[in-house]
């Protein structure tokens, strides 16, 4: 098939893409009526909530209200505060509440707190406008289902994630990031002068987030080949085909945040949201890379320290996933063993020697979520031999899905982002690396390669240990061999 290709900001062209490939209408209908992409995009946002607006009930003769949310963070726009210039601008034909989201971390937390203040404020309120990064977003959707899903137009403010246009939220839950259901934004307002001017670590970070598409889709369509997951689609895998194919053409704008490069930045997060969206799952794009994000923040979280990008985590560990591949495909050329599906007490005592140090809480909660994915594999174990056995056939469809950790490194290294997890900010050590890489699996109902090497016998320590190794091996453009 050839690769689709849809201009900057046409999202008519990816329904179009999405209604050919689906004719069957499986897929999520997606819920925005806009992205608006481009230059001076903020003059715009009073016009796009009148536009929400025009089909809600009348307001009695009243203004209509709009809830301005945001946090602390101060941003800029051409030497400007962005903030006071979108209130003044909806106060023109609004009456608006502003509800700066506070806590007491350094960077807003999606905690219960947080989205019950939100969840308050947007009581009565006729529409939502967020602005700023994911975190702010993913609680203004939130807020508006609270509210009666009251129109939301989410402004953008960096090229740091996908989450401006899908309809889940990353929450904070017992200590433990989960994804949970919210809804789509209405609108979403991408203005390239405000996004170019976001911190480089951001936009860089939103870079890291983008090369998941190179290795979670193949860990989605593993699921589905293994029967321990029913859900993999490949339209949405082939809005991640149009999007990443120049990939390496602007990747180094956006190591100087040039306003093109960050546009074409932007498009693809959007994109990527909308696979996500349209899954109904978000394993479309998250895997392994994904999880061990997850397992540093859920480190950070518990010990009080400070939290990085999960972009910029996102796009190290991306590295290390496509090497996990590699670990694999490597070993089945010499022959695969049976299979052997993890006994329940042997997992129980690994989840608790993995995540007791962390509290009891937290231990729960990570046995609650694998101990279901285990009960699965389990009861599709003969599919799980099937393919194994079949593997000279489910392996080329799985690179098809795939980048080498080499590439993914150097594109990586080419846009500014992190390669290495010891690159990161905060930096990663080895140890904590490994805790994270070799305990990924055990957080989540998430089904990836890692635990297909798991069913194997090839996930003990020293395979962790040489899976990073090969990683950095990538990362530092290190010849076979040399260590």
């Amino acid at each position: 098939m050839t690769t689709a290709v849809f201009p900057l900001g046409d999202l008519g062209a990816v329904q179009d893409h999405l209604a050919a490939a689906d004719p069957d209408r499986t897929l999520v209908p997606c819920g925005i009526s806009a992205v608006l992409l481009g230059r001076d995009r903020i003059g715009r946002v009073a016009d796009a909530v009148a536009g929400l607006l025009d089909d809600r009930p009348a307001t009695d003769g009243r203004r209509p209200t709009v809830l301005l949310l945001v946090d602390a963070t101060p941003i800029q726009r051409l030497g400007d505060d962005l903030k006071t210039a979108v209130r003044t601008s909806l106060e023109q034909r609004f009456d608006v509440r502003t509800e700066v989201l506070t806590d007491e971390h350094p960077v807003l937390h999606a905690d219960e707190a947080a989205l019950d203040t939100a969840s308050r404020a947007a009581q009565g309120v006729d529409a939502i406008v967020s602005v700023g990064g994911g975190t702010v977003t993913d609680i203004g959707k939130v807020a508006s289902v609270n509210a009666g899903g009251v129109p939301h137009a989410a402004v953008q403010t960096a090229a740091s994630v996908d989450g401006f246009t899908d309809d889940v939220s990353v929450v904070l839950r017992a200590g433990v990031k989960r994804t949970i259901a919210s809804r789509w934004p209405d609108v979403v307002i991408a203005d390239v002068e405000t996004i170019s001017e976001a911190p480089a670590r951001m936009n860089r970070a939103g870079f890291g987030e983008i090369t998941s598409m190179f290795t979670a889709p193949a860990d989605w369509r593993l699921g589905a080949l293994l029967q321990v997951d029913p859900t993999f689609h490949p339209a949405p895998t082939q809005l991640l085909d149009a999007v990443g194919a120049d990939i390496d053409e602007w990747a180094p704008g956006v190591a100087v945040a040039d306003p093109a490069a960050v546009e074409r930045l932007t498009w693809a997060l959007a994109v990527r949201g909308i696979a996500t969206g349209v899954s109904g799952t978000t394993a479309v794009l998250s895997g392994v890379e994904h999880l061990v994000s997850h397992m540093l923040d859920l480190h950070h979280g518990e010990h009080g320290l400070p939290m990085g990008l999960h972009g910029a985590q996102v796009g190290a560990a991306a590295v290390i996933a496509a090497a996990a591949w590699e670990l694999l495909f490597d070993r089945m050329a010499q022959g695969a063993p049976a299979v052997r599906i993890p006994d329940s007490d042997v997992a129980r005592a690994r989840v608790e020697s993995a995540f007791g140090h962390l509290g009891s809480q937290v231990t729960a909660e990570c046995w609650s979520d694998y101990s279901r994915k285990l009960a699965t594999w389990a009861a599709h174990r003969p599919a799980v031999e099937a393919a194994v056995a079949d593997w000279g056939r489910v392996e080329p469809e799985l690179r098809r899905l795939l980048r080498p950790s080499a590439d993914i490194a150097a594109q990586l290294r080419a846009a500014g982002a992190a390669a290495l997890l010891a690159d990161l900010d905060p930096s990663v050590d080895p140890a904590l690396a490994h805790w994270a890489v070799a305990n990924c699996a055990l957080m989540r109902n998430r089904s990836t390669v890692v635990d297909l090497l798991v069913a194997l016998g090839w996930w003990g320590a020293d395979d962790a240990a040489e899976v990073l190794v090969r990683a950095d091996r990538a990362a530092t453009g290190a010849r076979p061999g040399v260590r």
